[in-house]
């Protein structure tokens, strides 16, 4: 367990990865200088295009941002509703547990990814489907390809929301996209947001069926 305090940074790490200039990103937790414990290191699945070619062949250290940590924190706290655990003054969290890790990924994709267009990606839809009111850090589905898929929202601009995928999008056409892994960026706007309960991988709560 891990008690997140303002005196405790958060810090992103780039490690060169390959030689066309991408970049792990992993999420390190500097411990006390004063003890001997090393510090925590989460890799992430996520990984990053290099601006420029000194951090393609080096590490870069980078803290996490205001946005950063305003993402990690909504979905800590929306984690925290759905468990039903009430909010406190400080928050605490597991690191280890893998629905944080998989919060970490996101927040991670969201402040490294590259968003792919959806031109192709997505069925069209219908005007029968309820519109989703939606905010960032909401749990959201959308129609693809593929069939209906989970992602989260990291950016909302007027209609333009970027989400980050919680599931392959598998492409069995010849468009221009390759297919788009868990934890890719998609942009997509307002009206292809549906609700998450309509994403396969989502349990759906007896007695709730989808209108």
């Amino acid at each position: 367990m891990f008690e997140l305090r303002s005196e405790v940074p958060f810090l992103w790490r780039l490690s060169a990865e390959r030689s066309d200039g991408y970049c792990s990103v992993s999420m390190i937790v500097p411990c006390p200088p004063d003890t001997r414990v090393r510090d925590l290191t989460i890799e992430t699945d996520v990984q990053s295009l290099s601006s420029d070619s000194t951090r393609s062949v080096s590490e870069e250290t980078l803290e996490w941002n205001q946005e950063d940590i305003d993402l990690f924190l909504r979905l800590i706290n929306r984690r925290q509703l759905e468990v039903n655990q009430p909010f406190a003054e400080t928050v605490r969290v597991d690191l280890t547990d893998p629905e944080v890790v998989e919060i970490i990924n996101v927040v991670a994709a969201a402040g490294f990814g590259v968003a792919f267009t959806s031109y192709g990606l997505l069925q069209r839809v219908s005007g029968s489907l309820p519109v989703y009111q939606c905010d960032v850090g909401s749990l959201a589905s959308i129609n693809t390809v593929d069939g209906f898929k989970s992602c989260i929202i990291v950016d909302v601009d007027d209609d333009d929301i970027v989400c980050v995928l919680l599931e392959d999008v598998e492409v069995r056409s010849d468009i221009e996209h390759d297919n788009l892994c868990r934890h890719d960026l998609l942009l997509v706007k307002q009206s292809d947001i549906l609700h998450p309960d309509f994403a396969e991988r989502r349990f759906r709560p007896a007695g709730r069926p989808l209108h």
